[in-house]
């Protein structure tokens, strides 16, 4: 065991060495300094590379100017960050969607891009929601007795086409219903 003459040698030439190091390592950061961190931070602040306190900091530089410009041409050749791309709410698009009761609407065809997915993909996984958009494009067994009765209208004379007339009236009229769509929705998809 130390007795306490020894440990407080010890202990006062510990402390003294740590003043010397702090003393020594302030004086070392300070010598090498000469100001340039201020004046950088106010060449910075300016943002002109001509300005007085640019130059200033330059003459106190650690560094040579040719280090500024080998970074000045880094930088310019560094690719442009991307722009974060905003959150896009996509369920509120395939509301909207939902609401204009076509899938070939801009409100639709937006919210099918922004969802990434597939027409079918977005058709199964958004169902619930589009309910009647999904039935929209699935062909019922009307659907095709119209589409069959309406092709062979051509050819027919007046009276085959008097019976012919009925029954296209009845099964399109029923087909138009299960589709959801309006006549000219109909229409312009089945001709």
């Amino acid at each position: 065991m130390l007795s306490r003459s020894v440990f407080a040698r010890y202990l006062l030439v510990a402390i003294v060495s740590a003043f010397v190091a702090m003393a020594t390592a302030a004086t070392a950061v300070t010598a090498h300094n000469d100001g340039f961190n201020e004046r950088i931070l106010n060449c910075i602040e300016t943002r002109d590379a001509n300005s007085d306190q640019c130059i200033a900091a330059l003459e106190v530089s650690p560094v040579d100017s040719n280090f500024f410009r080998v970074l000045a041409d880094n930088l310019d050749n560094m690719p442009a960050k991307e722009e974060p791309q905003p959150e896009v709410d996509v369920y509120a698009l395939v509301k909207e969607c939902a609401a204009t009761q076509d899938l070939e609407s801009e409100e639709c065809v937006v919210a099918l891009e922004q969802s990434g997915l597939s027409l079918d993909e977005f058709k199964s996984k958004f169902a619930a929601k589009l309910g009647y958009l999904a039935k929209k494009d699935q062909m019922t067994s009307m659907m095709k007795t119209c589409l069959e009765l309406k092709a062979k209208l051509n050819g027919k004379s007046s009276d085959e086409m008097y019976d012919l007339v009925e029954k296209i009236n009845y099964a399109c009229r029923k087909a138009l219903v299960e589709s959801h769509m309006n006549a000219a929705q109909f229409w312009s998809k089945h001709r």
